[in-house]
């Protein structure tokens, strides 16, 4: 028979809100004034597949035909345009630190 699984709660320190600490922290470690959980809703994105890629870069052609009124001759050069811009952003977010926060 196996024994009964302890719940995630029971690994959770208590901090003593008056102090924001746990109450045996010692005075000499600075990791003791940290909480170890710190909950945020920065997520990660996924990878871009071929077909989420076309998708934007569609929605975009279309955005930029739409901003001229359709005017027929210039399809080639709004999807080239919107594939650039597309690239071009997804350049820039690779490039950022991981770490928003402290850049």
């Amino acid at each position: 028979m196996r024994p009964a699984r302890k719940s995630s709660s029971e690994h959770v320190v208590k901090i003593d809100p008056a102090l924001n600490r746990p109450a045996n922290a010692d005075e000499s470690v600075p990791e003791a004034l940290v909480p170890d959980v710190i909950h945020t809703n920065v997520q990660r994105s996924a990878p871009d597949t071929p077909q989420t890629r076309w998708q934007r870069i569609a929605r975009r052609a279309y955005e930029l035909a739409q901003q001229r009124g359709f005017a027929p001759g210039a399809e080639l050069s709004d999807w080239l345009r919107a594939e650039k811009e597309i690239d071009v952003a997804d350049q820039q977010r690779a490039a950022a630190p991981e770490n928003q926060l402290t850049g």
